[in-house]
């Protein structure tokens, strides 16, 4: 919605409650957007710690798992190879959507990246990016918090006003 100055000591008292309303639904909206941009960069660090925990990894020995009980011994050749197994396996035995979308983030930045360092790059600046719009967010925030203390103000001098209006 397009912001407009409206003068809002000419609007009643119910329209002050209509924009009221309005503005406490856009700040929920924007209070919405800022906790999902939180969760995307908590993602995006989760993997870049799994990404750490990757390096030094080639050459060791791992049990790669087939089922959720059957695990064979297996040697890290090729960290790539390794996290399209891990991950191809995983999707076909694990049920846990919320693990998943993570290996599942993981395994694309690998992928897109061809390397572990790259990797790490890559989510820093996600996070940086991330970060710089919740900062944007929680400044419209803050700009919608002013506009509903005004409304509020305004209708508290409206309501004051007419209770003195029938003293007389």
């Amino acid at each position: 919605m397009a912001d407009q100055q409206v003068n809002l000591n000419t609007l009643s008292l119910e329209q002050l409650e209509m924009v009221r309303e309005q503005v406490e639904n856009e700040i929920q909206t924007l209070s919405d957007s800022a906790a999902q941009l939180k969760h995307a960069a908590n993602k995006y660090i989760e993997a870049k710690e799994a990404i750490a925990g990757l390096k030094g990894a080639e050459g060791k020995e791992i049990l790669v798992p087939l089922t959720s009980s059957l695990y064979l011994p297996g040697k890290v050749l090729n960290i790539l190879l390794k996290w399209y197994v891990l991950y191809t396996i995983y999707n076909n035995n694990n049920n846990n959507n919320n693990n998943n979308n993570n290996n599942e983030l993981i395994m694309i930045i690998i992928q897109k990246c061809k390397g572990l360092d790259q990797g790490q790059g890559f989510t820093n600046r996600k996070v940086q990016i991330i970060s710089e719009q919740l900062g944007k967010l929680q400044q419209a925030i803050n700009v919608k918090r002013s506009h509903m203390d005004q409304v509020m103000q305004v209708a508290q001098q409206k309501i004051t006003l007419m209770r003195q209006q029938e003293k007389k």
